[in-house]
């Protein structure tokens, strides 16, 4: 079972196998992986939509621009320097904050018994799969984790060969 999403330069890779969760995260030009058994992971994402970003990319595009150009012409810079300063404060608001202007970012996070590790996903262009792929994965880890109490419990069965 696999999942895998894109957003602007986002992009969210995970696979299910046998035992573990293999997990791949890339931001711009950085990249993690891990792999985590699928038994200490938590059943019960925490679903969230990341709204804030996308308002302040907005309120940053807007306002960069002409931050910049009202303080360079405050100091008395010259016209062109300012429309330059300007546009470059957009570019660079445009590039940091891309993968908020699309909108707000669904997201769904399974903790897991490892401490700061998240297992998390957030929804691509189809939202169907996403909600699929949550719900499947949640019932794997339900499963492994009732596996894994099982296992604990059963008395171990020694051979003595007599």
């Amino acid at each position: 079972m696999q999942y895998e999403a894109r957003r602007v330069f986002t992009s969210i890779f995970i696979e299910v196998d046998q035992e573990t969760v293999h997990w791949r995260y890339q931001n711009r030009l950085e990249e993690w992986r891990f792999s985590i058994p699928l038994a200490s992971v938590y059943p019960s994402p925490v679903k969230s939509i990341s709204k804030a970003k996308f308002l302040r990319a907005i309120l940053l595009v807007c306002l960069a621009p002409l931050v910049a150009g009202c303080l360079l012409h405050f100091f008395g810079i010259y016209p062109s320097v300012v429309v330059a300063a300007s546009a470059l404060a957009l570019c660079y608001a445009l590039y940091q904050f891309a993968p908020q202007y699309v909108g707000p970012i669904e997201w769904a996070a399974f903790d897991t018994e490892i401490p700061g590790r998240q297992v998390y996903l957030f929804c691509g262009s189809n939202a169907a799969e996403f909600e699929r792929f949550v719900s499947k994965l949640n019932q794997l880890v339900t499963q492994a984790r009732q596996q894994a109490k099982l296992a604990e419990t059963e008395p171990t069965q020694s051979n003595t060969g007599e």
